[in-house]
């Protein structure tokens, strides 16, 4: 499976621009041998929560709709990061989806975590369901956002149900960048998956550094391509999805685990 992740600059409160800024890169790209297309979180609009009510899509519309229509063109599957949405009624979520290479809508999660640190509490609503697995291609994927790579329950929760990739979307800050790859590389170490991360670059409106860096790790918590922390680039990687097997065989952790002594999950 053949995957590639746009890493590029949001700008701030300006869903127009992002959505031109994405339909480029759908148009200068060479998608011709790729499965994957990644976004970063937040892509519409940035982090401007204050006036995020203004930028939230409904019911991930028109994003979708829009989404849609570069998957079909493309014949590719787009992981759609995330996007400030409300579903009919008051209070924004931060939602990711993901469209298949029909257009058809195959997943969607609402962060379920909010980050403390930038008062996301203040302005959005915490999602009440958990990430669940879907299919590309026929292999099993999870995908979470941003904060949500904090919580390795959650990536061991996806990687028994069976998830051989996890997408993980984000808009991760600069000062935070030794977090970012060691808990990426952590979490494709220990549960034994690839880890296709997506992140951001440049300085939001109230300071905020990005760290880019995004990049694509294997099971044995190799990194197989990375960006740069501040250049607009394509990361793009090949999966051996036969690899898991490998890795899994050579060091069976998820045979190993004593369920019956872990007391608080």
């Amino acid at each position: 499976m053949k995957i590639k992740i746009f890493q590029f600059q949001v700008i701030d409160s300006d869903t127009k621009a992002n959505l031109n800024k994405v339909a480029s890169l759908f148009a200068e790209t060479d998608l011709s041998d790729t499965d994957v297309v990644v976004l970063p979180e937040m892509w519409t609009s940035g982090y401007d929560l204050e006036n995020i009510d203004d930028y939230a899509a409904n019911n991930l519309e028109p994003v979708k709709s829009i989404i849609a229509k570069l998957a079909q063109d493309n014949s590719v599957t787009v992981v759609a990061g995330s996007i400030p949405n409300k579903y009919g009624g008051s209070g924004v979520y931060n939602t990711a989806f993901t469209v298949d290479h029909n257009g058809e809508l195959i997943q969607e999660y609402s962060k379920m975590h909010l980050v403390p640190m930038l008062n996301e509490p203040e302005y959005l609503e915490s999602g009440d369901k958990s990430a669940e697995v879907f299919e590309i291609n026929g292999e099993t994927c999870g995908l979470v956002i941003c904060y949500d790579l904090r919580f390795p329950e959650l990536f061991r929760d996806l990687s028994l149900s069976g998830a051989k990739i996890i997408f993980v979307v984000a808009e991760w800050p600069i000062e935070r960048t030794e977090h970012w790859i060691t808990l990426l590389k952590a979490r494709a170490i220990e549960n034994q998956c690839y880890i296709v991360a997506s992140n951001t670059i440049g300085t939001q409106t109230n300071g905020t550094e990005f760290a880019g860096r995004s990049m694509i790790i294997n099971p044995f918590g190799e990194i197989l391509a990375q960006a740069d922390k501040d250049t607009e680039e394509t990361v793009t990687a090949e999966l051996d999805l036969d690899y898991i097997d490998q890795v899994r065989s050579d060091i069976p952790i998820f045979e190993s685990r004593r369920k019956d002594l872990y007391k608080n999950l």
